[in-house]
């Protein structure tokens, strides 16, 4: 298991320096930690604290002394799946309380779908939204490319909205014509990347060590609703400096 493959998951750069500097290490104290990530002890306390949280890492206290273990790799993939499956089970839920019963919902496993997304925001030329953007994955790169250029073709303005651990991301996109890419003003990591076109939403889930699934959901309330919430949103971002 690489960095790219945590940040994939979600994880920001630091708490992927620090998931796998304590499977390295295995059960540590603070200062062990932060002699083998280089990462300041002020920041290894907060992506700890995060890391708990999220379920990847666990503490004990060992002669008045804070200890932390990573999780098992493997119990990290399970962590994911698992929050994959309740995020589905949550928007079935939300889509069968809706009044509205005119959502069509299709769901598409490996890159195809990935392939479909992009092919389906070509034939949209309003503008269109990206909520928790994020580095593509080498699978996808490729065809990410070759969509950015082809939607520039067509004129179709694209607003992206990151995580402000992301900046690296965000200045790769924004090199891409009629792009704007801004960060949020607080952390918040996410493997979901949630795209507004047209009267669809799409939810982009996966990582290196998980098969792509991607969720199509055409209701056009909906996507007024997410381009609301994604319009809030961009009028308290930060511009790239």
């Amino acid at each position: 298991m690489n960095d790219e493959a945590l940040r994939n998951m979600g994880f920001s750069k630091n708490e992927a320096k620090i998931y796998i500097s304590l499977i390295e290490l295995g059960p540590s104290i603070i200062g062990h930690i932060c002699g083998k990530t280089k990462i300041h002890r002020r920041n290894v306390y907060d992506s700890l604290e995060m890391l708990k949280d999220k379920g990847f890492v666990s503490a004990t206290i060992i002669n008045n002394r804070n200890v932390f273990e990573a999780v098992n790799p493997q119990d990290l993939i399970n962590i994911i799946e698992e929050k994959n499956k309740a995020l589905i089970r949550s928007m079935n839920d939300l889509l069968s309380k809706r009044k509205i019963s005119k959502s069509t919902v299709h769901v598409y496993t490996g890159q195809a779908g990935r392939k479909i997304i992009f092919e389906e925001k070509l034939k949209q030329k309003d503008e269109q939204y990206v909520l928790g953007a994020h580095m593509p994955s080498p699978q996808s790169k490729r065809f990410v490319d070759v969509y950015h250029h082809r939607r520039a073709q067509q004129k179709i303005r694209l607003k992206m909205l990151f995580s402000s651990n992301e900046k690296e991301a965000a200045r790769l996109f924004q090199k891409y014509k009629l792009l704007q890419a801004r960060l949020l003003p607080k952390q918040n990591t996410s493997p979901i990347a949630i795209n507004i076109y047209g009267n669809k939403t799409a939810l982009l889930l996966g990582s290196a060590s998980l098969e792509p699934l991607t969720i199509i959901i055409e209701d056009k309330d909906l996507a007024k609703e997410m381009t609301s919430y994604f319009k809030m949103l961009w009028s308290i971002s930060k511009p790239l400096r």
